[in-house]
């Protein structure tokens, strides 16, 4: 698909000159206001060797005044341009300091060219590898490597020819389909618009041109119909479910699929800005089927007879990190896609990679701008597409759960196990005949609280007034699981959120035997207690805080943890998140008896509901 606007994102490490050159090439496409100039001609930064009356073309692309003083960017810049054939331009100029990486990520996100520029003075950069690969990475087909400064190079076809080669080395291994060369001075506009006598021995293209030229901007396949819902409107007779199309096309009387569900349907009507026979790629539509469906946000039509639309749970992705905390083993994320929310975790880091070598490295934690292959689990099975096949339903971002903050971009790879390749079995003896055989209803008891707080012994007791009363429980306890299942882990925050994930699949393995699991876990953190709760349906999972003061733990010491002072110890290294809304709180200081008492009436209760 041939495009007449054309989004590219300038990218290059600090001081390589992409301001200047987007401004230069403004100037001369007559892209820039005459007062814009005329001010570029007055206003000076502070160090700025610029002559006076002369233009500063980098001033035409810096919006923010700490960018002015600094004489860098910061922030992405967005500027148009008109060439001589009629193709527009939106230039999304992004910064060089490797800590505003986040921000040219952004800028990437919706390119189809990237213009990589390289100091001929300095050569390709670190950061210069970096933003490539992003580019790559974030799908961007085409790349124009401008090489600028070429005149304070005495305009060396050698010194050309030799980063020519550098960076070819390193693009060799990513995805652009077409890469052009470029020698440039944004000062002197050697090769802007005009092919430059300075530099005879070159016979190729001037960068405006580069752009006139026709570029692969494609996004998506016109063959893959991808809807995803944002939302259900309803009305007295009907319902129809609106989105924007992400890509391919669809039309009335064909044959969809809701997915994750499965269901069937046919499209009855199209709703546009008016009634239509056909949605197309980037329209928002209402679509209404020939039967009610239960679809909600986040859901996506496809096509039925599209054989690869399959919900998985588990996914190959390429992941920026963005944050300055570093990635947590176990930690639980937000994973967002357009309508799309799904809780999920990164299950293991297949390779980082070495940005100089473009070698790929193992590691065991994410850091700021690391580049990385990653495997993400997620909460439930959802449709994402091959990013290299339909950017909008690929494409991804991870967001902390409690601070909303953005910490990864994501680019799904492949599925890494379909829903339909890993299913659960449908065994003929299930948890309702398990229950029914033992005389009574399953669920979590869950206690929390410090070291000492009585969560184990209470637990003890528990579960032998559960067996006299004919019963079936069963005690997970914190140092049973460190023993074998956990004896891997530390006690490190990462480390005790991964035990409380195992423990929790533990526990699900044993309400769906029919057995009243009952877990004994400090479980310090609030979040990884909240990601256990969500494996369970309301009914099933009781939080029980064993809220004891610190002073009798203290005292009780039972197996000598605070007197010896053990690392990372919980109330006192570590800290520990009180809950928010147990169903239960109790003083393991009180009498045993008493507070099995009360857990039992939660029991009994839950029994009579069910």
């Amino acid at each position: 698909m041939i495009s007449s606007f054309i989004t590219t994102v300038v990218c290059g490490s600090v001081d390589d000159g992409k301001s200047t050159i987007i401004g230069r090439l403004l100037v001369e496409s007559g892209s820039v206001p005459l007062d814009h100039v005329e001010q570029a001609r007055k206003i000076r930064r502070t160090g700025s060797l610029i002559p006076a009356g002369e233009i500063d073309y980098s001033l035409l692309t810096d919006g923010l005044e700490s960018e002015r003083e600094q004489g860098i960017t910061i922030d992405v810049a967005f500027r148009q341009m008109e060439t001589p054939t009629g193709k527009r331009i939106n230039f999304a100029d992004s910064p060089g300091h490797e800590q505003y990486t986040r921000n040219m990520v952004v800028a990437a996100s919706g390119a189809d060219i990237s213009l990589l520029i390289v100091d001929a003075t300095r050569g390709p950069r670190p950061q210069t590898i970096r933003h490539a690969t992003v580019c790559s990475l974030m799908g961007v087909k085409n790349l124009i490597v401008a090489i600028n400064k070429i005149d304070l190079v005495n305009y060396s076809q050698d010194v050309f020819k030799k980063i020519v080669s550098e960076v070819s080395t390193f693009t060799s291994g990513l995805t652009f389909s077409t890469i052009q060369f470029i020698p440039v001075s944004g000062l002197a506009g050697d090769n802007i618009s005009a092919i430059s006598l300075n530099t005879s021995w070159y016979s190729g293209k001037t960068l405006i041109d580069a752009f006139s030229s026709p570029q692969d901007v494609s996004t998506s396949s016109s063959e893959i119909f991808r809807l995803p819902i944002q939302n259900v409107l309803r009305s007295e007779s009907s319902r129809s479910y609106a989105g924007k199309v992400s890509s391919g096309s669809l039309n009335v009387e064909s044959i969809v699929r809701v997915v994750p569900s499965g269901v069937t349907a046919r499209v009855s009507e199209i709703t546009g800005t008016k009634i239509a026979k056909v949605a197309q790629v980037g329209e928002s539509v209402s679509v209404t089927l020939d039967t009610d469906i239960d679809i909600s946000r986040g859901d996506m039509i496809v096509i039925d007879s599209d054989q690869l639309a399959v919900a998985s749970r588990v996914y190959t992705a390429d992941l920026i990190w963005l944050q300055d905390v570093p990635w947590q083993l176990g930690k639980s994320y937000l994973l967002k896609c357009g309508p799309l929310e799904v809780p999920c975790t990164i299950t293991d880091i297949k390779y980082v990679r070495d940005m100089d070598t473009q070698s790929q490295i193992r590691k065991s934690q994410l850091d700021i701008n690391d580049v990385a292959r990653v495997e993400i689990t997620l909460a439930r099975a959802v449709l994402l597409d091959r990013y290299s096949e339909v950017r909008e339903t690929g494409g991804f971002i991870l967001c902390d759960r409690l601070t909303h903050e953005t910490v990864a971009a994501g680019m799904v790879v492949a599925a890494q196990r379909r829903e339909s390749e890993v299913q659960k079995h449908s065994f003929a003896v299930d948890r309702s005949a398990r229950e029914s055989l033992a005389g009574h209803k399953a669920c979590v008891i869950w206690f929390t609280g410090l070291p000492s707080s009585g969560k184990s012994s209470i637990a003890d007791a528990l579960e032998t007034r559960l067996f006299n009363m004919a019963y079936r429980g069963f005690v997970i306890d914190g140092d049973s699981v460190r023993s074998g299942l956990s004896s891997d882990l530390g006690f490190t925050a990462a480390d005790r959120t991964e035990n409380v994930r195992r423990v929790g699949h533990v526990a699900e393995l044993l309400i769906d035997a029919g057995i009243i699991a009952i877990v004994a876990l400090v479980s310090p953190i609030k979040k990884d207690r909240d990601a256990v709760r969500e494996l369970f349906g309301s009914s099933d999972f009781y939080e029980i805080f064993v809220d004891t003061p610190f002073e009798v733990c203290l005292a009780r010491d039972s197996k000598g943890l605070y007197a010896r002072h053990v690392p990372n110890m919980t109330g006192q290294d570590q800290e520990y998140e009180r809950p928010t809304n147990p169903e239960l709180v109790i003083n393991g200081s009180f009498d045993i008896d008493h507070n099995v008492e009360k857990v039992l009436e939660l029991i009994v209760e839950r029994q009579a509901k069910s």
